[in-house]
């Protein structure tokens, strides 16, 4: 039955609509290398594990999924995406499916200079990346015209170490103060997320894009679901292009990905990253009637889903609320 399938997220920290929302298909395990996170709160079974880069974590989420008879693990952290990537077939031998894409297609999503190498020939429109040797010439010959720029972390989450460059005094401080950041073309527009889900075969099954209409410590706090076809269809392509990465076994896409776009004003879109994991609004496409838990179970079930292209226009205005628990002594 429903509900009594066990499924497994880590780093579960404060994912509590996540949480909620998976409850009503699965019975769903935690895990957090810390203990005081309020998704605890909130789960059916909550563990504390190593990190991702610490010796145990993988025997520990074994032994957990094991006991739990997890059937579905997603991981929601970016620094566990490679080691369970690579200890994926060990969850295989215990009934454990990792929902997560392939090796190559998270180097690609994680290293920004490697996104915009895979895309700068493809159909799909990505701010140009500024070498070394580009940023010294404008450097050199005080090229002004190529400002307003962006410096981010190669490997950045959210929008930490994202910097505005508006001068060649700022360009010579940034380049220095951000530790192995990339130079972009600054993108003037609006921006929109794309929840996305694929199934077993790395096929869309929902594609929702979201404008970002506030957001607050890199986390969109006001956003309104979107039927903008044109990014929609950008998705579309976006995943087409990743998925010639497959490996030998077939595996490309899998599962949640959000994809963040910027559209200028004459219409051009311009892709700007892609992460392959949920995001943090999209609690949002849940409500808009993107049932991803019930999806996800499906997928489990064998049963042929296809792409599911109906969605409600809502806006989600997002609040703090808190958990109290006692002090132990």
């Amino acid at each position: 039955m429903k509900n009594t399938t066990s499924l497994l997220l880590t780093s579960i920290g404060k994912r509590v609509q996540l949480i909620k929302h998976l409850k009503k298909s699965f019975k769903v395990v935690g895990v957090d290398a810390g203990e005081l996170n309020p998704g605890r709160a909130f789960v059916d079974e909550f563990y504390k594990i190593p990190k991702g880069n610490e010796s145990g974590y993988i025997a520990s989420l074994l032994n957990i999924c094991k006991e739990e008879s997890v059937k579905i693990l997603i991981p929601l952290y970016e620094g566990e995406f490679e080691i369970l990537h690579s200890e994926r077939e060990k969850f295989r031998e215990i009934g454990t499916l990792v929902l997560l894409s392939n090796l190559e297609i998270l180097e690609v999503c994680k290293d920004k200079r490697k996104t915009y190498d895979y895309f700068l020939d493809s159909e799909i429109n990505i701010p140009k990346v500024y070498s070394e040797n580009e940023i010294e010439d404008i450097i050199n010959y005080r090229d002004i015209d190529k400002f307003p720029m962006i410096i981010k972390p190669r490997d950045g989450m959210g929008s930490n170490g994202i910097y505005k460059i508006n001068n060649i005094k700022g360009l010579k401080f940034f380049k220095d103060y951000v530790e192995d950041g990339i130079m972009q073309e600054y993108i003037e527009g609006k921006e929109y997320t794309v929840d996305v889900l694929t199934d077993l075969n790395g096929e869309p099954v929902y594609v929702v894009p979201r404008k970002r209409l506030e957001v607050r410590s890199g986390e969109v706090v006001k956003s309104s679901t979107s039927k903008e076809e044109k990014i929609i269809n950008e998705t579309l392509k976006v995943m087409k292009h990743l998925n010639k990465l497959r490996d030998s076994n077939n595996l490309g896409l899998l599962g949640p990905l959000t994809i963040q776009f910027f559209k200028k004003e004459n219409g051009e879109i311009y892709l700007l990253e892609i992460n392959p994991r949920f995001g943090g609004g999209v609690p949002l496409s849940f409500e808009a009637g993107a049932d991803y838990g019930e999806r996800i179970y499906e997928m489990l079930q064998g049963k042929e889903i296809g792409y599911i292209s109906d969605f409600k226009e809502i806006t989600m205005l997002r609040y703090e609320e808190a958990i109290f628990i006692p002090v132990k002594n």
